[in-house]
């Protein structure tokens, strides 16, 4: 299925924009400094919010302009993570559950932020526990599930995993004590482009059905949760989201994403086990539909090929062209950014002859009209003009969208730099399993599966798949026959793959139905 262009157009987005160049083509927006667990949460706040008003993973609720609500729960967030010293000290210092409570709640009404005069009262707290021991202990428990506790140090950027509803807030930064406003850091807008993406998909019907009972579901701790928040907290925030643009209403890597979630949400995982799958194969086709819109982009047909070593002793072939591979798909990106901006200049408008000022003038409305563009330095030459204009553009795409292929394959753990100083494709272990639970069902020949993952992803770790992308001068079999069995170690080690006979391996997924 090729991909099919949105019947939408980001007319007010794109004026907001001083450059509307990779968002025609790729969506506003993919956001380089978002983690794989970044973009969850932040598609969880879309999520959560259609399902409260009855329309989750709605095709037409989908198109541009569309918002969500979502939730500040900023009581939470200040006794979480705006108190973490204040309130163990008070704990240890005072047996006397009442004195506890007092002085704790005395601090907290003079240092809660975010919050006006009026909001700063926690005394509801004193009713739902026993005791302020109680209290503390399970701030401690909750404390210990923060996500990406190690690079958010902001407490308005910090987030627990998404036990249920009441656990899933957006990201907001503190103006003054009594203020926030929504933030654009850790929440970039890919999360948002994740969800349109699984309601543009073919079956959206069918993870409607399922995907709530799975992540959106109320449970034990979804409940104690909501016991640290007020009524007020039950109140959303403002529309959201309204100038996220995704320029595709069919795309073969929505279908990709789909149908891994919904293998995933399938399986008989215990509790929320299946929540870091998500997370992988969420952040794994952001990746892959960048990767494809690059390609399609440069006139490439079919998959772009992913070479991957099993991480070997020793420098070979296949770590050499694993290299090699992920140079070539970094670079893809900019290389369709030159292609589109070589269209440009090819038009017979931009080359119509003229006066220097004429010339000037119009390539300045070409420039406006087509990428709303503007030259803010006051150059008098064409030529000098359009210079500027790519410098801007593969500046701006060098910074953020450009760094989106290495940024999500470090996240998800098919990027490395184990045993060398470049990057490659090394898939951890935590990511094979990611792609055994959501490709095998019960059973499946083990190089069926190589196939499998070569078809779906591009993903090459085997001689028969290595022969279809690699040119014939760099083609050896035997680097990539001792790959593959590495691989089969490794998934065997992981306890995924049973040999039954000298030539025959059979991966197993223990959770299938």
């Amino acid at each position: 299925m090729n991909p099919v262009p949105t019947r939408q157009v980001a007319d007010l987005t794109r004026r907001r924009e001083d450059l509307w160049l990779e968002e025609q083509y790729w969506g506003h927006r993919l956001w380089d400094q978002q983690s794989p667990w970044l973009v969850f949460l932040e598609f969880l706040c879309v999520a959560e919010s259609a399902y409260r008003h009855g329309y989750l993973f709605d095709f037409e609720k989908s198109q541009y302009p569309s918002a969500y609500s979502a939730f500040a729960r900023l009581h939470l967030r200040n006794i979480l993570f705006n108190n973490e010293q204040n309130l163990l000290r008070i704990d240890a210092e005072n047996a006397d559950s009442a004195t506890a409570w007092r002085k704790w709640l005395e601090w907290i009404r003079d240092n809660a932020h975010g919050l006006g005069p009026h909001q700063r009262d926690f005394s509801y707290l004193k009713d739902r526990f026993d005791s302020f021991h109680d209290f503390a202990h399970l701030v401690r428990a909750l404390r210990s599930c923060v996500l990406e506790g190690d690079t958010n140090k902001r407490w308005s950027s910090r987030f627990i995993f998404p036990f249920g509803p009441e656990a899933i807030f957006e990201d907001l930064i503190s103006i003054k004590q009594d203020a926030t406003s929504r933030d654009y850091i850790n929440f970039g807008r890919s999360g948002e482009l994740l969800y349109h993406m699984l309601a543009r998909s073919s079956i959206r019907d069918r993870l409607a059905a399922i995907f709530p009972a799975r992540v959106l579901t109320t449970n034990k701790w979804n409940n104690l949760i909501k016991q640290m928040q007020p009524q007020m907290a039950d109140i959303a925030g403002p529309d959201r989201g309204v100038d996220t643009f995704l320029p595709y209403d069919q795309h073969p890597i929505f279908e990709l994403i789909a149908e891994d979630w919904l293998s995933l949400l399938e399986l008989e995982l215990p509790g929320f086990d299946v929540v870091p799958y998500l997370v992988t194969t969420g952040a794994f086709g952001l990746l892959l539909y960048h990767l494809h819109t690059s390609a399609r982009l440069l006139g490439h047909d079919g998959l772009t090929p992913i070479v991957c070593e099993v991480v070997a002793p020793r420098k070979g072939l296949v770590r050499e062209q694993s290299i090699e591979c992920f140079d070539a798909n970094s670079a893809m990106s900019i290389e369709a950014i030159d292609g589109i901006m070589g269209q440009v200049e090819r038009t017979a408008e931009w080359n119509l002859p003229g006066q220097p000022q004429e010339v000037l003038t119009r390539r300045q409305d070409i420039l406006k009209r087509e990428f709303s563009w503007e030259d803010e330095s006051g150059v008098s030459d064409p030529a000098e003009l359009w210079q500027r204009f790519k410098d801007d553009a593969r500046s701006r795409h060098r910074r953020h969208f450009g760094q989106v292929h290495r940024t999500f394959g470090r996240g998800i753990g098919l990027v490395s730099k184990r045993g060398t100083n470049r990057f490659r494709y090394a898939p951890t272990d935590a990511f094979l399993k990611c792609l055994i639970f959501a490709n095998v069902g019960k059973r499946m020949e083990f190089n069926d599966l190589l196939g499998r993952l070569y078809h779906r992803y591009g993903l090459v770790f085997g001689e028969r798949e290595a022969e279809k992308v690699l040119p014939i001068e760099d083609m050896d079999k035997k680097p990539f026959q001792a790959n593959s069995l590495r691989l089969e170690y490794r998934l065997g080690s992981l306890g995924l793959v049973k040999r039954l006979s000298d030539a025959c391996a059979y991966v197993e997924n223990p959770y299938s139905r």
